[in-house]
């Protein structure tokens, strides 16, 4: 009998916590995931820093992208509830020793140069039973695999404009210990793109969904996932262990959204009329 998927928090709980702050990975842990899902990004003085975005100004409020700005300024920005940026060795020092952890390369920053350096700085740790190094291009993740670390090939939307054989022959060359696939471009599944799972399936490579929002989507990618990645930490883990589905925080937020501009506001606070944001989360 197959085995349930993993539930892994995507850049931590990010549905209710600051996304990609050791605040968000500790509440991921705490609902009852199986590990998370992180980013890695470098600033211009070559500081390894948890963080998804090029640019620090959606997260942080901070105008500039983040290999032009050195770690010094980047340790004084705040994620949100006052919550720093974590460099590598900060969130590395925080983890848990039974949980998986899947560290996505940014290419936007890194080179095969920074995956050899980030090898140096986990191996120090012993961190290669519990990390899952992925990215969507092959060439960072060769050092790696060489290394002994497990490798996840990363699938974005995308790439699925080009041909499946090309990217099938990609994964015979690296051999990597799972593929990570975008669910959206998989649900519902067309012909080919089942052959491209079937193939997954004889080469006996794992498979990761991302992003797993739905009862839907959760149903329809399950008996094929080793692990899924998730906003919604807290209903995935109890769809999959109850069956019970909690309210999803995305309709709940686009029901807050509504009310909100049926009633408006009074200054910050939202009028009496039983829409106060509190009671749509709890």
């Amino acid at each position: 009998m197959k085995s349930k998927p993993l539930i892994l928090g995507h850049r931590g709980y990010k549905m209710k916590f600051p996304e990609n702050t050791l605040l968000a990975f500790s509440k991921a842990f705490e609902y009852g995931a199986d590990g998370i899902e992180c980013d890695v990004q470098k600033s211009s003085d070559g500081i390894y820093f948890v963080f998804h975005d090029p640019d620090l100004h959606r997260i942080t409020g901070y105008k500039g992208r983040i290999n032009t700005v050195d770690s010094g300024q980047v340790r004084k920005l705040k994620a949100g509830e006052d919550q720093i940026v974590p460099d590598l060795d900060t969130f590395l020092d925080s983890l848990p020793e039974d949980k998986l952890i899947n560290i996505e390369l940014k290419t936007e920053t890194l080179t095969v140069t920074d995956s050899m350096l980030i090898i140096d700085i986990l191996e120090k740790r012993n961190l290669k039973d519990i990390v899952l190094i992925s990215s969507d291009n092959d060439e960072l993740l060769y050092p790696f695999k060489e290394a002994g670390f497990l490798t996840g090939l990363l699938f974005k939307s995308g790439m699925f404009e080009n041909s499946l054989l090309y990217h099938l022959r990609t994964i015979l060359k690296l051999r990597p210990w799972s593929v990570n696939l975008r669910v959206n471009v998989f649900t519902p599944l067309t012909p080919s793109r089942w052959l491209f799972l079937y193939a997954i399936k004889l080469l006996k490579i794992k498979v990761i969904f991302w992003a797993v929002n739905s009862r839907k989507r959760y149903n329809r990618i399950k008996n094929i996932a080793y692990a899924i990645i998730t906003d919604e930490v807290e209903m995935l883990v109890k769809l999959r262990d109850e069956g019970v589905e909690v309210p999803s925080l995305i309709y709940l937020e686009k029901q807050y959204e509504k009310k909100r501009a049926e009633y408006g506001k009074v200054g910050d606070k939202e009028t009496e009329q039983g829409i106060q944001k509190q009671d749509f989360y709890n």
